[in-house]
């Protein structure tokens, strides 16, 4: 009870006082896109009338939290369609500058080149991430293999993803390139291509 009070009311300070003072970092909604301050009001709203309806027994402190649920709902509706405006507006953009990479269908089978090195994209974003070894690429390949429906290409990672793979399975270079890329995007689809001089 004073545990969802405390929430709810450090919710509010953080969401206001958090970007007076410049400390407020801003949150993502699962689904995509950032929560405003409208959506991180209604979250503290919701936690604290919630706490304060089992701490004064009262159903009163029903009302506002289901209107701040309600205002929350619109407010992610609203996140994601801004979110998923700006991911297609930033595919079309960055798709331009590589021809023949996300207009087509990726390759699926790494030995139909002798190649040692490949290059690596962000199929989310369409965007050129490095060259990596072949190496690399089939370790990579043979970590989602039992993933289903993951094809041997356009392979989904978190950075958390990276934890799976035992000390040195992955080249320092690689992991290095990876976590560059997270630190932009909180998700990747690795998209794989022959070399191309660049």
């Amino acid at each position: 009870m004073f545990a969802l009070i405390a929430i709810g009311a450090g919710t509010i300070l953080y969401a206001t006082l958090g970007r007076i003072v410049g400390i407020h970092r801003p949150l993502g909604w699962v689904s995509g896109g950032n929560i405003s301050l409208t959506g991180e009001l209604c979250i503290g709203v919701f936690v604290l009338s919630m706490g304060l309806a089992v701490w004064t027994e009262s159903g009163a402190w029903i009302i506002p939290a289901l209107a701040a649920w309600v205002a929350g709902f619109v407010s992610q509706r609203r996140a994601q369609r801004r979110h998923a405006a700006a991911e297609k507006q930033l595919r079309v953009t960055n798709s331009a500058r590589y021809p023949g990479v996300f207009d087509k269908a990726p390759p699926t089978d790494l030995d139909a080149t002798n190649d040692e090195t490949f290059d690596l994209f962000d199929a989310g974003a369409c965007t050129y991430l490095g060259q990596v070894s072949r190496r690399d690429l089939e370790s990579l390949i043979a970590r989602h293999r039992d993933v289903p429906e993951q094809d041997p290409n356009d392979l989904f990672m978190l950075r958390e993803s990276l934890g799976l793979f035992p000390a040195g399975e992955l080249s320092d270079e690689l992991v290095t390139l990876l976590n560059k890329a997270f630190d932009e995007r909180d998700c990747l689809e690795l998209r794989w291509m022959p070399p191309t001089r660049r």
